[in-house]
């Protein structure tokens, strides 16, 4: 019950990237944990690009109107299910002579900046949510 409760696309997109945001946050943390391992390439989330691409490939829908029990249903495929961030390791570059390409400024930044992308969704969520509850109980 609880999901259909939560299944707009606004919604749906704010969970997924509230999840990519976490993942995110553990490939930082794994990068910075192994800065000082000889030969460790850092790792990094493509989230971003592959949802801007499956929201293009997003098809419109054609709403059908179904006025008898025996009409057909049609359920449109959404190119969102089952999409996942990909975890890619970056092993073009290195900083360092033993291989290492983990630059520990940059992960920090990376990870300031994940940390304040993960609160604007979560405030985003929060509000689809205060919407939601205005809904159900109405302004009184």
């Amino acid at each position: 019950m609880i999901d259909k409760v939560f299944s707009s696309p606004a919604s749906k997109i704010l969970v997924m990237g509230m999840d990519a945001a976490s993942m995110r946050n553990e490939v930082i943390a794994n990068n910075m944990a192994n800065s000082d391992t000889p030969r460790f390439k850092r790792s990094e989330v493509d989230f971003e690009s592959r949802l801007l691409k499956a929201l293009e490939k997003q098809p419109q829908p054609k709403i059908l109107t179904v006025t008898h029990q025996k009409h057909m249903q049609v359920k449109v495929n959404n190119p969102l299910d089952g999409f996942k961030p990909e975890i890619r390791t970056i092993t073009d570059t290195s900083f360092r002579n033993d291989g290492n390409n983990v630059d520990i400024d940059v992960e920090m930044a990376n990870n300031t900046k994940n940390s304040m992308t993960y609160d604007a969704i979560n405030r985003s969520m929060t509000n689809e949510i205060k919407k939601l509850r205005l809904a159900i109980t109405g302004r009184g």
